[in-house]
């Protein structure tokens, strides 16, 4: 763990001037015990090293790490009992349902400290208490999107992520929180054998700004689509075909026969591109998509067909 603590405080001192890189004085152990001490709890491990070690609050995702003294800011109810009692999630089980299936967890997530505002109603979550202790999960407090939880191990898995992801310059941090640190061959691997749906999704989306992606990649996506039996992990593959350029968006195309009717849709949607005028549909993808009008039996996914053969060429 010390190694990775040096690790964050290089990469720290690497980013660019622009980045505003700042981040809250450490606190001190006796700070952190008698907080633990007032809630009846212990944090993750890795956690009190970055708060004694690394800064308290400051530079992070989206509007930056929450410093402790507002913790009880967002989703953090504050009760007593509140940080012990279980946060009942476990991680990694399956893709969540969006919205959220029912109300057990909206507007309150017990064992939980935010640490991450994002805006609106969603938190950035650590565990504190319960199956996923350590792991960070995105929530949203109106129950928009049930929880779903970050891939990686601990918070300075996940902060060195943040750092090495700015560092690298990927194209859109906005993706953030629904992928995963790897190389392109890591990522790969997840994607093809990986038994985890939520971690296969998480590689599919990593793709989809990473930087440094070798020409071959949209034929592997391709493979990666026509083996893989969750749809959701197809919609974010397809997604990640679209980011490589037109090649990709080529490819996309064998998505209109596919067994949803939500992927048939999401595919006929990407097959398009945006511009200052507007979608534009090129030739031949005009034309699969004619063609798959002649056959196609949902009313919803002809509804999007039609809407995107509307736009010019």
């Amino acid at each position: 763990m010390d190694d990775q603590i040096a690790r964050i405080r290089s990469k720290l001192t690497a980013l660019p001037a622009a980045e505003k890189a700042t981040l809250g004085a450490p606190v001190s152990e006796k700070w952190v015990v008698e907080f633990e001490g007032a809630h009846g709890v212990r944090l993750p491990e890795e956690f009190r090293r970055f708060l004694t070690r690394i800064g308290n609050g400051g530079y992070g995702p989206t509007y930056g790490l929450l410093p402790m003294e507002e913790w009880h800011l967002a989703a953090y109810g504050g009760g007593e009992g509140y940080l012990s009692t279980p946060f009942p999630v476990v991680p990694d089980l399956d893709i969540p349902e969006s919205p959220a299936p029912d109300g057990a967890l909206v507007d309150s997530f017990p064992g939980t400290i935010t640490v991450v505002y994002r805006g609106c109603s969603d938190f950035t979550l650590l565990v504190v208490t319960g199956p996923g202790r350590g792991r960070l999960v995105e929530v949203n407090a109106d129950g928009f999107f049930s929880p779903r939880f970050h891939a990686d191990s601990d918070f300075l898995a996940w902060y060195e992520r943040w750092l090495d992801f700015v560092l690298t310059g990927h194209r859109d941090l906005t993706w953030f929180a629904d992928q995963m640190a790897g190389s392109e061959e890591d990522l790969v691997a997840t994607l093809l054998a990986d038994t985890l749906t939520a971690r296969r999704r998480a590689a599919a989306y990593t793709f989809i700004s990473h930087p440094k992606l070798s020409p071959s990649l949209p034929g592997i996506l391709l493979q990666a689509y026509e083996t893989e039996r969750h749809s959701a992990v197809r919609e974010t593959i397809l997604r990640a075909l679209a980011a490589q350029g037109e090649h990709g968006r080529d490819l996309i195309s064998a998505a209109l026969a596919d067994q949803a009717p939500n992927v048939r849709s999401l595919a006929a949607v990407l097959m398009t591109v945006s511009t200052t005028q507007g979608r534009q549909l090129s030739a031949p993808r005009r034309q699969a998509l004619t063609d798959r009008m002649t056959i196609e039996d949902d009313a919803s996914v002809r509804e999007t067909i039609q809407r995107m053969l509307d736009h010019p060429p």
